[in-house]
């Protein structure tokens, strides 16, 4: 939200500005103990501003100027002609100020007729015309104004208005008051013309509002990041809604008020004042103030809005309770700190969003050109850099676009290039005061996300905060409710862009807190930069991503004696190894790490995660290392790795990973010592001759994949594995076995179970594995029959941080021996329509699709849309028209075959599902859940490929295909391919 003129936020806050929405000017002697008594109530009871000359005047001041000043500083005039009123040279001077207030400005005069005929007053006859014999008698030497005066009165008396003549006045008042609620309306709505970006805010929390309700009291909390425009949405509000309640108010910042000498007392008078007319003398202590509000507006239909509300004890000390209001009141709190707002119990929370790019821009052209939409050709470039910049944030906008105004290019490359070497400081100010009030736990959160995490996934980065000791599951919390993050629908971070540029500016300035600069870096040039200038005692973080290839010096490393956090991923040539590293580090990430050890001097006392992943190291350390807080270690595809000395030294590791490790024999036998063992990978560990036997005793341990260990089970067969009773995965592909035992049944928490490349030809019964969702029987080209399958259950447990997207399915592929085809497909479907109905209400929030690949040469039957080739049009008319959500999901399939050639040379085939989206370029490409290489396929085959989602994973996607890209050797080709709506009686 934004206004694009000062003017229309004054008009908004009128009861703070000494604004009226209405001036009455009447006769005293006539009206003032009847009809204007009348008015003025009714008026004020439907919370409509009224200039009252025996209220408002302040005593001792000239009465002409103050009565003139009112009259400009109103909106809608009511002039009540009565027998009396043309003899009053006071009435006539008012009337003849309305007259010019009213000329070319959108304001209103309504004429009141008490006891006097409108003709009357028109032609000025009658006692009117007695009164004017008189004025001119009395004012010879100033004719003209005596014109003046009769000119204004012919003006308004010829304005249609109400004649109350032999009429109950209580009616007419009625009436007097909705016209001038409507016009007051009208003139909210042009105000909010003016603001940008108002329109659909304004409309959603009146929904919220339920204005029209007569039963209890609304609260609604307005959140947003500091300079969105909370304050200018709700005095947009206040402006349009405050007419329909007997009392309201809006107090400017609370947080400002609050720490004055007696700041609560101070915001007590405020509510009074503007809501019952209390003045602030008569008002002694916050008890009579407590009292006063507690006793007065029970009574009241009220509005109160109070901005800027940042502590909770706010509420509790200003007295503003929902109890002590009256039924249809409405209170809006604003604050940057959602918390704060739940805390008080708001019915809802609205968040103000940012501009869209066409508000931006509007907002943008107003400003700095003052058009409403156009940007003059030569500033295109210019003013998008700028918009890109202010990234859809009003404050950011409007202040750099008015400082644009009326500047030259040049002018603005300048002003541009000035910002990329520094933010602009008025809106940093603004933004800095979140910050501010963060404890230090979360401002190192906040600067950590600034500087390095900013769009990253949720879970990577609260790890990583975690291991550094920040209590990331509250700190991010906090951040979120204080506007300063939030998660995307994929549980990415996002910060402003301002924001992150806030939090660079910190720590690359001298700040209130010294050590924070250079506390973070984040390129070569920093690091330049803190050797220079002899710093490295303040750098507690380093994040290299993405650099271009370079020599480079590591040993400045050696100083930073409080480096926490240490994440390298660049292709540097490290030409020698720092002599030490801090013992401070919680976290190392060093991608492709150079060095055959790390160095002899570090002492990792405080490691919680190691990742050396693509290293060359051959052992961690030449001497053993005591681990005692090391959490997990990645070493996966450091292909020079000969071995572990002493697991018992990392006694609480929960997460090893040596996969890809080629150069691996054996695995010490010590790894029976860790008892807290989770997940073990030696994936592809080809040489890998042995695993002691008590790996398979580590009753911890869920994840355990040997997948492509040919050399490790010797007799081809799997020792027990009654005591792996947690496992939930288990990979076992491609390790020569010949033999599964029969205690694969006991394993009752599994779910994902690998056995593919095998040569067993009968597997045991799977029937009792009730959790197991994914089955993988790829390549087991001896396999003669399917084993039995479990009833699949409901899964209640939800991912964890180990977890990717989960695939459910059964892969059942390239088994050549495999008898009774048709069985099996039977088998694969009634599998997948049970998954689907004991895991309805799973979808999507723990699997994103099911997949099954089966032997088959035609698409079933029960396909009701098909198509031959690789490609078919999606029909999306059901779902659109489904009402009643009886459309669970959708299931597309293809048939696929190949014929490899003889000349059998391993090769590298890639199969995709290809679903566009209704968008330009954007697709969705889901591969084949199967290896397809030359060398383990050999004869002809056909497969069926089936691949379910649930209805909430579809989105638009308008077509499907099937795309291959083959290199050489399989002869792949799609048949045919076909979809289906799923719904639920389809599941009976």
């Amino acid at each position: 939200m934004a206004s694009s003129s000062n003017s229309s936020l004054a008009l908004v806050t009128s009861s703070k500005k000494n604004y009226y929405d209405v001036f009455v000017t009447y006769r005293g002697e006539d009206t003032r103990n009847n009809l204007t008594d009348f008015l003025f109530d009714a008026l004020e009871s439907k919370g409509i501003m009224v200039f009252r000359d025996d209220i408002n005047l302040q005593k001792g001041e000239y009465i002409g100027s103050e009565l003139l000043r009112a009259i400009e500083r109103s909106h809608v005039y009511v002039a009540v002609f009565s027998r009396n009123y043309a003899s009053s040279t006071w009435c006539l001077q008012e009337l003849e100020k309305i007259c010019e207030c009213i000329e070319g400005l959108e304001k209103h005069v309504l004429p009141i007729f008490y006891d006097v005929d409108p003709s009357e007053v028109r032609k000025q006859s009658g006692i009117y015309w007695e009164a004017f014999v008189k004025h001119e008698q009395r004012f010879q030497q100033d004719f003209q104004m005596v014109s003046r005066w009769r000119e204004a009165l012919k003006q308004v008396g010829s304005i249609s208005g109400w004649d109350l003549r032999d009429k109950p006045q209580a009616a007419e008042i009625k009436k007097i008051v909705q016209k001038i609620i409507n016009i007051l309306e009208c003139k909210s709505l042009s105000v909010s013309k003016d603001l940008v970006g108002i329109d659909s805010p304004i409309k959603a929390l009146q929904n919220h509002l339920l204005l029209d309700s007569v039963d209890g009291v609304r609260a609604i909390g307005i959140c947003g990041m500091g300079g969105i425009g909370k304050t200018t949405l709700a005095t947009a509000l206040y402006d349009q809604i405050s007419h329909r309640f007997s009392a309201s108010c809006f107090i400017d910042d609370v947080s400002k008020i609050y720490r004055l000498h007696d700041g609560p007392l101070e915001a007590q008078k405020q509510i009074l004042f503007q809501t019952l007319g209390i003045e602030h003398h008569q008002i002694c202590n916050r008890n009579m103030a407590t009292d006063l509000i507690r006793r007065r507006l029970r009574r009241e239909k009220a509005l109160l809005i109070l901005d800027n509300v940042d502590q909770v004890e706010q509420f509790e000390k200003i007295g503003v309770r929902r109890e002590w209001l009256g039924a249809g009141s409405i209170v809006i709190i604003i604050s940057r700190d959602e918390h704060i707002l739940k805390v008080y119990g708001v019915d809802v929370v609205y968040k103000v969003p940012l501009l869209n790019q066409t508000e931006s821009c509007k907002l943008f052209c107003r400003k700095a050109f003052k058009l409403e939409k156009t940007i003059m050709s030569n500033y295109r470039k210019l003013a998008s850099d700028v918009l890109r910049y202010a990234n859809g944030l009003p404050l950011a906008i409007t202040i750099l676009s008015s400082f644009l105004f009326g500047r030259n290019v040049t002018e603005w490359n300048g002003a541009l290039a000035r910002l990329r070497e520094g933010p602009d400081n008025d809106v940093m100010d603004v933004l800095s005061l979140s910050f501010d009030v963060l404890k230090e736990s979360e401002k190192e959160i906040f600067l950590d996300i600034a500087c390095f995490f900013n769009g990253y996934h949720e879970k990577y980065a609260k790890n990583i905060l975690n291991c550094c000791g920040f209590h990331a599951d509250i700190g991010l919390r906090v951040l979120i409710d204080k506007s300063l993050i939030s998660i995307d629908y994929s549980m990415r971070i996002e910060m402003h862009s301002l924001l992150e540029e806030l939090g660079k500016k910190i720590v690359q300035e001298n700040s209130s807190k010294e050590q924070r600069k250079w506390s973070r870096l984040w390129s070569k040039k920093q690091i330049y930069n803190v050797v220079m200038e002899n710093m490295e005692k303040h750098v507690e973080a380093i994040v290299l991503e993405y650099e271009d290839y370079d020599e480079e010096e590591v040993e400045y490393l050696s100083k930073m004696s409080n480096l926490r956090l240490l994440i390298i991923k660049c292709g540097w040539h490290i030409l020698e190894s720092p002599s030490c590293l801090s013992k401070e580090l919680r976290y190392v990430d060093w991608h492709m790490y150079p060095f055959m050890c790390l160095p002899s001097n570090f002492q990792p006392n405080q490691l919680v995660e190691l990742f050396l992943k693509k290293s060359n190291i051959r052992q961690l350390w030449k001497n053993k290392k005591y681990l005692p807080n090391l959490r997990r270690l990645d070493l996966s595809d450091s292909r020079k790795l000969e071995k572990i000395i002493d697991f018992g030294e990392f006694p609480n590791l929960e997460w090893l990973n040596l996969e890809g490790c080629v150069n691996l024999v054996e695995l010490d036998l010590s790894i029976g010592l860790l008892r807290k063992l989770v997940y073990l990978n030696v994936k592809d560990c080809e040489n890998l001759v042995s695993i002691p036997n008590n790996i398979f005793s580590l009753s911890s341990l869920q994840d355990l994949n040997l997948g492509g260990c040919s050399k490790v089970f010797n007799k081809y067969s799997l020792p027990s594995l009654h005591s792996l009773y947690c496992l939930r995965s288990i990979d076992i592909s491609y390790c020569r076995l010949s033999h599964v035992p029969d205690s694969i049944e006991c394993l009752h928490s599994l779910e994902r179970l690998n056995l593919g490349g095998n040569y067993f030809v009968t597997l045991p019964s799977l029937r009792k594995l009730s959790k197991l969702v994914y089955l993988n029987l790829e390549h087991c080209k001896l396999l003669e029959s399917l084993p039995q399958l479990p009833s699949p259950t409901t899964i209640g447990r939800e991912r964890d941080e180990n977890d990717d997207v989960w695939i459910s399915g059964l892969v059942i592929f390239n088994c050549s021996k495999l008898g009774e085809r048709e069985r099996c497909r039977s088998m694969t479907f009634s599998w997948m329509i049970q998954f689907i109905q004991a895991n309805l209400q799973s979808y999507p929030t723990y699997f994103d699709r099911t997949q099954i690949v089966t032997p088959g040469s035609e698409i079933p039957s029960w396909i009701n849309n098909q198509s031959v080739g690789y490609s078919i049009q999606i029909d999306e008319s059901p779902i659109m028209h489904d009402n009643n959500n009886n459309i669970i999901g959708f299931v597309c399939c293809a048939v696929f075959t190949m014929a490899p050639r003889r000349r059998r040379v391993p090769s590298s085939t890639i199969m995709e599902l290809v679903l566009p989206k209704n968008s330009y370029m954007n697709f969705w490409r889901i591969s084949v859940p199967v290896i397809l290489d030359g060398g383990l396929i050999t004869t002809k085959s056909s497969h069926l490929w089936i691949i379910y989602f649930p209805r909430d994973s579809y989105n638009e996607f308008g077509r499907i295909y099937f795309d291959i890209f083959e290199r050489e050797g399989l002869g792949m080709k799609v048949k045919s391919c076909g979809y289906r709506w799923v719904c639920k009686q389809d599941l009976q």
